[in-house]
């Protein structure tokens, strides 16, 4: 089964208020399976304007992530980010050659 990856990029504009967010997204994680792999707050960006944070979470398959982001739990985690932040996330698929 191909696994499944939230990818997220974008810009963080109140840092401080985003500590809330990240301490419960961090703890929530493990409760859906996930492992965060990437996350760059600082990337250097050499095409395009994505913004300088990216990180990528990965989840066992595409079916989880997305039932991860539906859940009402990442929800009410949601309205914490959108007020600190103009991010984009994007539920994919591995690539299985």
């Amino acid at each position: 089964m191909s696994k499944g990856y939230w990818v997220v990029t974008g810009n963080i504009h109140t840092p401080l208020g985003m500590v809330p967010y990240i301490n419960k997204f961090t703890a929530w994680l493990p409760t859906v399976g996930a492992r965060l792999l990437i996350r760059d707050l600082q990337s250097e960006v050499r095409e395009g304007t994505p913004g300088s944070v990216n990180i990528i979470v990965e989840f066992d398959s595409k079916e989880k992530a997305v039932t991860a982001y539906e859940s009402t739990k990442y929800q009410e985690l949601l309205n914490l980010r959108l007020q600190n932040s103009d991010l984009s996330l994007t539920i994919t698929e591995e690539l299985i050659n």
